[in-house]
């Protein structure tokens, strides 16, 4: 694959913005969000990463008193934690889990 740069003139601020929204869309950088749009383009994909989708006000609650609790927990030592990807994987496979 051969790469080209691409520069276009854009206002700091809005270039700020939209780097915002790459990051709340999961991207690592504005250039891979530029990229990908680039490349649903070129294949004939809508993308839509509206912003639209809210909790509940009940299910808002509910996750606002289980991350409470998990930091309860968390503190009193009782909520497990992992260094690394293998000890993770380790205990899950082990037969105490199963």
């Amino acid at each position: 694959m051969s790469n080209v740069k691409l520069q276009v003139p854009i206002d700091r601020d809005i270039r700020d913005q939209w780097e915002k929204y790459a990051h709340r869309n999961g991207f690592d950088s504005l250039q891979a969000y530029i990229r990908f749009l680039a490349k649903a383009d070129i294949d004939g994909r809508r993308v839509n990463f509206e912003e639209s989708v809210r909790l509940t006000p009940k299910s808002e609650a509910r996750y606002t008193r289980e991350i409470a609790e998990n930091d309860t927990l968390r503190r009193q030592g009782r909520v497990k934690s992992y260094n690394d990807v293998d000890n993770l994987m380790q205990d899950l496979l082990s037969s105490d889990n199963l």
